[in-house]
Formats: structure tokens, C-alpha cells, sequence
């Protein structure tokens, strides 16, 4: 059910990914709904994004994949987190090791920091956070990644309505060629063996 859950978004994210740039300027909802990458959250903002829907549909689609990669982590322990670390393409050993070692020591600001990273979620998970301790984390960062987004793309209006612009006008190109760095990613995870069957209590 999890590894299920899990492939459906990731399905949903490679599809907003790939439409994206034929969709954000004029239905930012819908691709929020689908993906809700900071590079997404950005662009919907200058594309005059509801804010109530921003905030609401962002949070959630965060939340979604953050509680999953949670769950995979501490269900699945160790081989979990390896098969979502394939997933997700993989880290560079060093970092990988630092955000082992940061989520050891300080897993709940890892959290706070970086609350839209499958791998930190999974590790705390493997590591048997409390639940109700990382869904305090996990909200609050949300939030704040929704608000600085949010402030940030105000800031840079002008410059991001001219990206869009230029996005719209090239939006063809610009599916065509994420439809084929979509069609490589999904034969990579496609060739990881999934994570052993959920252990029961």
C-alpha cells in the first residue's frame, strides 16, 4: 500500500513536471496539485494563484509525500530507505552521510529545514521519530517554505512574469524535452527491486 501510494506520486509529480510549462500560467492550481516543487510554487504565485489554494493545495501535497516517505522509512527500516534512496536518483555519499548523521543528532530541525526531502523524512522515519513529533516538525516547515516562497516570488514579480512569458512561448520545447528526462528517470526506478513486504506486529 505504501510503495503503491508512493509510485502514484511520484507518477503525479513526473506529469506535473512534464505539463507544467503549458499549464502554470493559466491553471497554477492544477499543477500545484500535481507537483508542489519549489520551482512550481514560485512560478504559480506571478501566475495569479489563489492564495487560499496555494497555501491549502500546497500544504497538502507536501505533507502527502512527506508522511509516506515517513512511513516507508519506519516500516520498512533500513532496505525501505535504500529503495527510496534509488527512487528519488540517489545522494552524493558525502551529503548522504552528513544528513545521516544530522538526522542522528537533530532529526527534528532536519525536518523543519527541509521538509519536502523524501530522503530526510525517510531517514527520521528509520530512525522511529515519533509520529506527533514529526508532524509538528514537518507542518511548521511546510509553512515556512510556503510563506518565504510566497514572499519571494512577490519580490521578483516582474522578473518571473517575464519567465513566464518566455516559458509560455516555448512551452512546446520545453514539455517535449521533460517528457524525455521523465521517460530515463522512470526506467532507472524502474530497474530497483522493491522494498521487502511490510513487517507485521
Amino acid at each position: 500500500m505504501l510503495v503503491s501510494s508512493f509510485a502514484a506520486l511520484v507518477a503525479c509529480t513526473q506529469v506535473g513536471s512534464i505539463i507544467a510549462p503549458s499549464m502554470v500560467k493559466h491553471s497554477p492550481e492544477a499543477v500545484l496539485a500535481l507537483s508542489s516543487r519549489i520551482r512550481h510554487l514560485l512560478f504559480a504565485v506571478p501566475a495569479d494563484v489563489n492564495p487560499v489554494a496555494y497555501a491549502v493545495i500546497g500544504f497538502l501535497r507536501i505533507s502527502a509525500a512527506a508522511w509516506l516517505c515517513y512511513a516507508i522509512g519506519y516500516w520498512y527500516g533500513d532496505r525501505g530507505f535504500r529503495w527510496l534512496e534509488r527512487q528519488a536518483g540517489g545522494e552524493p555519499p558525502a551529503t548522504l552521510r552528513w544528513l545521516q548523521r544530522t538526522a542522528s543528532r537533530a532529526g527534528g530541525p532536519l525536518v523543519l529545514f527541509m521538509p519536502g526531502s523524501n530522503i530526510v523524512c525517510a531517514l527520521v522515519g528509520q530512525r522511529r521519530m515519533p509520529a506527533r513529533r514529526f508532524g509538528v516538525f514537518v507542518s511548521i516547515g511546510i509553512a515556512f517554505r510556503l510563506a518565504w516562497v510566497w514572499i519571494a516570488a512577490r519580490a521578483f514579480d516582474s522578473q518571473l512574469k517575464h519567465a513566464l512569458d518566455w516559458i509560455e512561448k516555448y512551452q512546446w520545447y520545453l514539455v517535449s524535452a521533460f517528457f524525455i528526462v521523465s521517460i530515463v528517470q522512470s526506467a532507472r526506478r524502474a530497474s530497483a527491486p522493491p522494498p521487502p513486504p511490510m513487517p507485521s506486529e
